[in-house]
């Protein structure tokens, strides 16, 4: 429940989105310099591109 003058949005999340299909990213495996998965949705990302969509 929201407090006074504080907004409530259900749909907010802590977590970065899945830059291939928007869910929110728990963590990141990496798993060489140019790959790596996010979970827990197991798309196949690049670790800089998750980086990158963190500073924007």
């Amino acid at each position: 429940m929201a407090s006074d003058g504080e907004a409530s949005d259900d749909t907010a999340s802590p977590f970065p989105d899945c830059p291939h299909c928007g869910d929110p990213v728990c963590f990141a495996v990496v798993t060489g310099p140019h790959t790596g998965t996010v979970e827990p949705c197991g798309c196949s990302v690049p670790p800089d591109l998750l980086e990158r969509s963190r500073e924007e």
